[in-house]
């Protein structure tokens, strides 16, 4: 898994490293091909310190606050009375919340994929964890957990892996999709190109298709949009033949917010699915005991709207510690 991460990584920073370099060698297209309102280099001053602000300012107040609540939490479960478990049970990740009854350990089956909740697609969230090694992914370094955290573009990468690996688990295991790498080459490249135009040219300041960094930044998003729509319905599909109701409202990945909780739950239900495939129960992600929409078997747009308790578990935060 993490050799695989890192030639990914690698990889997108090669081409960051390719496209930057042309900023150097005074190309004549630039000049003639390129002429955008602004002069603005990603090397200069400016770029610089708006691409730095951009990466911190929107990488780090989500984790942050969200790893502080999980710490809560985690204080919280520590001081309550401890709860008798059953002899021969395993504590699996997350210990700070009650366990459902494990498997045998021969329960699982070794040609079905690990279940990747949302712990395992955001690792940055347990870095105030007292027990961040037992979180998954496992053995995923705690400073690795920090650069997620403190810089928006870690993280993505990260996040990337996770769709990359998924759609590969699908395709590989159920015959469903196109495989990881269809789906996350040309969003990746069409993001990276967009931003790297944008900081360098100022080339999304314009219409859609001005330039090429224009056009390749939204048609990758279109395109993960569409492979989203049909993960969602993969979901379903899956959940459904495993005799579970589905989940996922697909048309969530067109209205604001409502896609974000779509998205949390296609993570939370891929995962579950997985684990139904292993003959296991899924451990209790520490991200939805917080909240609870992430978990609810069916939800409605409509009934998340009408019932505050889905949105956010208070009583895990504020008990008395």
């Amino acid at each position: 898994m993490a050799r695989r991460f890192w030639l990914f990584t690698g990889l997108l920073v090669a081409f960051l490293q390719s496209s930057i370099s042309l900023l150097f060698t005074g190309c004549a297209w630039r000049s003639e091909s390129l002429s955008f309102s602004t002069t603005r280099r990603a090397l200069d001053p400016e770029g610089l310190a708006s691409f730095s602000s951009f990466s911190v300012l929107a990488g780090s107040p989500i984790p942050l606050a969200l790893g502080g609540l999980l710490r809560r939490a985690e204080i919280v479960e520590k001081n309550q009375p401890t709860q008798p478990t059953r002899p021969g049970k395993n504590q699996l990740a997350f210990p700070f919340f009650p366990f459902p009854p494990s498997p045998a350990p021969d329960a699982g089956s070794p040609a079905t994929p690990e279940p990747r909740d949302l712990m395992w697609a955001f690792p940055s969230f347990a870095v105030f964890l007292e027990k961040v090694d037992e979180t998954a992914p496992a053995q995923f370094p705690l400073w690795a957990r920090w650069l997620c955290l403190l810089t928006f573009w870690p993280g993505v990468i990260w996040y990337l892996y996770y769709k990359l690996l998924v759609e590969d688990d699908l395709r590989v295991y159920r015959g469903l999709g196109i495989g990881g790498s269809l789906v996350i080459a040309p969003f990746a490249l069409g993001l990276f190109a967009g931003v790297f135009g944008e900081f360098a040219f100022g080339s999304l300041e314009g219409g859609f298709f001005d330039n090429g960094f224009s056009t390749a930044f939204y048609s990758a998003f279109a395109w993960i949009y569409l492979n989203q729509w049909f993960l969602y319905q993969k979901v379903n599909q899956l959940m459904e033949e495993a005799g579970r109701p589905a989940p996922l409202d697909p048309f969530g990945l067109f209205i604001p917010g409502w896609n974000f909780v779509t998205g949390i739950r296609q993570i939370h239900f891929l995962a579950e699915y997985w684990a139904i495939q292993r003959g296991e129960e899924l451990p209790r992600d520490a991200f939805a005991e917080l909240f609870p929409f992430a978990k609810k078997p069916t939800l409605s747009l409509l009934e998340l709207s009408t019932t505050p308790s889905l949105w956010f578990n208070w009583s895990v935060i504020f008990k008395s510690s």
